[in-house]
């Protein structure tokens, strides 16, 4: 679970480093994950630190990506730089942003809390839940999703693309599946429901919720049924279906989309 507790961090203070205006990577000791660790932030032109507490976006990358994926592609990073709040953009390595039943030691949704610990103090970002929202794709989809399922009350919006919301599982249609990567969620398939978001929707229920995937995506069944869950417990959602793949042509199309959602239920305007 987020807490406040993660002082136990490694005393050597985070660096810095301007990338570009407006865009830094911070590297800090990771005490969970026992290695230096850089996540990369995306401010908005009017940003001055001591103003007042930021919104924030926590932007989860996919499987094969970085934390500079967005940062290096320019639409996507206009898009980001017009945002009126922080976006925090982790590097989640092959973690799934989750700790791992199998590698004990890859303790992803430990290393997230540092990330939000470090995050929110050297850049003054709000604690209020009402300003603080979540997002991320395919792999990071999936991520940000169990980190809010996790951190239910903490986050005011989640807005996950191409994500793998029924995972993991077996059973889906041909071409509408991921093969489970059984050295990161294990092989025993008894355990894989209580990994699987589709069976905590519940808990999502008082966030603003914007599900978006693609027409000929493989996820699309795994966002479908997901939607589908939402709209059996009466929980409240946007739903996007983009016309295209499981591309990075797909996450940039949904960047905006992103921006506009975050900016509307962050309180960030």
């Amino acid at each position: 679970m987020l807490t406040a507790g993660i002082a136990a961090l490694n005393s050597t203070a985070p660096k810095t480093e301007t990338i570009m205006p407006c865009v830094h990577a911070v590297t800090f000791e990771s005490k969970v994950l026992g290695k230096s660790k850089t996540f990369c932030v995306v401010l908005p032109e009017n940003y001055v630190k001591e103003a007042h507490p930021w919104p924030v976006l926590f932007l989860f990358h996919g499987r094969g990506r970085h934390d500079r994926s967005l940062i290096d592609d320019p639409a996507a990073r206009k898009t980001l730089l017009s945002a009126p709040f922080v976006t925090i953009l982790p590097d989640g390595d092959d973690g799934w942003y989750i700790n791992l039943p199998v590698k004990k030691d890859d303790r992803y949704q430990d290393y997230m809390d540092e990330v939000i610990t470090v995050a929110t103090k050297e850049y003054n970002l709000s604690t209020d839940p009402k300003q603080r929202g979540l997002s991320g794709w395919s792999m990071g989809g999936y991520g940000c999703t169990r980190y809010a399922i996790a951190n239910a009350g903490k986050f005011a919006a989640l807005a996950p693309i191409i994500g793998l919301l029924d995972f993991p599982r077996t059973g889906l249609p041909k071409g509408q599946t991921y093969t489970v990567p059984t050295d990161r969620f294990g092989s025993d398939e008894k355990t894989w429901p209580a990994l699987n978001p589709i069976n905590q929707v519940k808990r999502l229920q008082h966030m603003a919720l914007c599900i978006i995937t693609a027409n000929t995506a493989f996820d699309r069944t795994m966002n479908e049924n997901f939607v589908a869950r939402l709209t059996e417990l009466s929980i409240e959602h946007e739903w996007h279906l983009l016309k295209g793949g499981h591309t990075f042509d797909i996450v940039r199309e949904s960047i905006p989309i992103v921006v506009e959602f975050m900016t509307k239920h962050l309180n960030a305007e």
